[in-house]
Order: structure tokens, then C-alpha cells, then sequence
């Protein structure tokens, strides 16, 4: 069986200092990341200047080392790359398109990581057409890594707050990979490594999750009524939604998606976590799902619950809390 490194991707072991201080690194930097369409003013000034809706989705994003994510598990490419990701996923969920982000980095030092952390960035950046349009960086203690990002919202915003009593809950593509990934490589036992080699796709959805933009947009279109990404747990977003639209929730534990491993691990780790799978929840009129279905295709969706004038979250039929990550827990 091949054992998975634990500190082959530490920032430390790539760090390489290179003369000229913080201009010479973002001169480097910028040259990894797109600036895009409709800037006329890019990085280099106090401010950029860019073209847009009349109408902009505004939203950041946090990352801070340590807490969302390990570099002896993600290497900083992998970071800059979720970074901008999970931005995107906020977008997404209002049925919007990305468009311009800024980004501002806490790094230990200007050597080949920050770089690489760059390319990451970039990569995520020419996957979604969205421009670099500034930001800053500074040394740090650890790495944190911050982005704005602007949206160009579809015809219709979708909100948390406009789910009826008898819309569909449904979700798109697999749950739990992520999070499944991470528990299983922290508890580092010879069962646990055995799973990660069995499903690779578990620590792959940790590192390299990606925003469901196309989908969302989809469901603005199909008439979904409400929406949200789920960055913090199925239950713990439908929770959300339950509030913002003042309604209940029946779930049928049987339907929702889990994908490959997930099952597997959840055995073997029964305090197992959830949440970082940035897939969308979405309340739907149950007469449309088979057409955002088809629509959205080949990501897969699948109706797992319905919303109810009865308050509070139900799991096949029993009382649940809407339990997820939390932020400060």
C-alpha cells in the first residue's frame, strides 16, 4: 500500500527567499493571474476600474491556515486555488457570474509558495473568465488569503429568503467527499489511509472543490425560488434557508447523494464532519426539477426533502438540528 506523505507539501520545504521586497513579489505574482475583460484600470494603481452590470453580487471569503485548510495536506496552489473558489460559490448560489476579484495574501515570505499560491489562483481564475483586478500582500506569521469578488447577476437574484411550503429541496452533484477527505487523512490510521487510497476523489475534494456557477445560473433560469452553497453542511444550509424563508423542512435521509467513500468513512469516523463541498441547495417548484435537471446535466441533481408550513429541520420524519462547520467552534 503507498503511504500518503504528511509534510511532503509544506510551505517550508518550498520556501526560497528572493530579493526585492513587496513590489518585486506582486510584479512576480501578477504574472500567474489574468487581469480579464472589461478592465480599464488593472492592478498597479490605488484603485482599479472595471465595466459591469448595473446591478453588481459583492461577497468575500477567508482562508486562514490552520483553520481551513493544512499545508501538509494542500500545497499552496491548491490554496489559491480554493481560495477563489469558494468566492465564486457564493456567487454562484444567486444565480450570478463571477467577474472581478481582489486579493489580499498574508504570506511567511516572498519566495517560490507565494508564487505557486499565484498559480493556483490563476488557474481558478481563467476556469471561471474572472479578472485579477488588485489587491495587496504582506508577511505573516501564517497564511490567510482574502478575496472580494464582484458578480454580474442572471434576469433573477436568487435569495435564501423565497422558499414555499411544498417547493423541492434538491442539491447538486455528490456530498461529504471533502470533508470526508479531511477527517480521514487527519486521523492518519492504517484504516483511514487505506480509504484515501481506495477513493482518491475525498482529499481531491478538499483541495480542488470547484463552484457550480454554471448550475447556478440554470436554476435562476429553471425559477428557483431559493438558493445557497454548501460550504458549512447540507443541514446546516438548509437550516439557513428554513429561516430566511420562514419555513420547515422534511429531508429523506435515504435520497441525499453521498459521494464515493463517504459511507465508508462515516463508519470508520462515526464524529465525522461535514460541510466545504460547495454544491447548491435549491428550493424548486417540484414541477421543475425534472427540467433544472436536464438543464444542468451531466452534473447530477437530486430532490432530497420538501419544505413545509411546519417549522423546524425533520430527518426521515425525526426532529434534527441544523448541525454543520462552524467558523469559531
Amino acid at each position: 500500500m503507498r503511504v500518503i506523505p504528511r509534510a511532503r507539501l509544506a510551505w517550508r520545504s518550498v520556501r526560497t527567499v528572493r530579493p526585492g521586497g513587496e513590489f518585486a513579489l506582486i510584479e512576480r505574482l501578477l504574472a500567474h493571474v489574468p487581469s480579464g475583460s472589461g478592465v480599464l484600470v488593472g492592478p498597479g494603481d490605488d484603485a482599479a476600474v472595471v465595466t459591469g452590470a448595473a446591478r453588481m453580487l459583492v461577497t468575500t471569503d477567508m482562508l486562514v491556515e490552520g483553520r481551513h485548510f493544512d499545508l501538509a495536506l494542500s500545497s499552496p496552489a491548491d490554496v489559491g486555488y480554493k481560495a477563489l473558489m469558494v468566492n465564486a460559490s457564493d456567487v454562484a448560489a444567486m444565480g450570478g457570474v463571477p467577474r472581478y476579484a481582489v486579493v489580499a495574501a498574508g504570506v511567511p515570505d516572498a519566495g517560490e509558495a507565494a508564487e505557486q499560491l499565484a498559480e493556483g489562483l490563476g488557474e481558478a481564475a481563467r476556469e471561471l473568465d474572472v479578472g485579477i483586478v488588485g489587491g495587496d500582500t504582506v508577511a505573516a506569521p501564517q497564511v490567510v488569503i482574502s478575496i472580494a469578488l464582484l458578480g454580474e447577476p442572471g434576469e433573477r437574484i436568487v435569495t435564501r429568503a423565497g422558499a414555499r411550503p411544498g417547493d423541492a429541496l434538491c442539491v447538486t452533484g455528490e456530498l461529504g467527499a471533502a470533508a470526508a477527505g479531511l477527517g480521514l487523512w487527519r486521523a492518519n490510521t492504517t484504516e483511514a489511509r487505506e480509504l484515501l487510497e481506495r477513493f482518491p476523489g475525498l482529499l481531491r475534494a478538499h483541495r480542488h472543490g470547484r463552484a457550480r456557477v454554471r448550475e447556478g445560473g440554470a436554476a435562476a433560469a429553471t425559477g428557483a425560488r431559493a438558493m445557497i452553497d454548501l460550504s458549512d453542511g447540507l443541514l446546516a444550509d438548509a437550516g439557513h434557508l428554513c429561516a430566511a424563508s420562514g419555513v420547515g423542512l422534511d429531508v429523506d435521509g435515504g435520497a441525499i447523494p453521498l459521494a464515493p467513500g463517504v459511507a465508508e468513512a462515516r463508519a470508520l469516523l462515526p464524529r465525522l464532519g461535514t460541510g466545504d463541498d460547495y454544491e447548491l441547495a435549491i428550493a424548486l417548484p417540484p414541477g421543475r426539477v425534472e427540467e433544472l435537471a436536464g438543464a444542468i446535466a451531466p452534473t447530477p441533481l437530486t430532490r432530497v426533502g420538501t419544505f413545509t408550513e411546519q417549522p423546524g429541520l425533520r430527518v426521515d420524519g425525526s426532529p434534527a438540528e441544523p448541525e454543520g462547520w462552524d467558523h469559531f467552534a
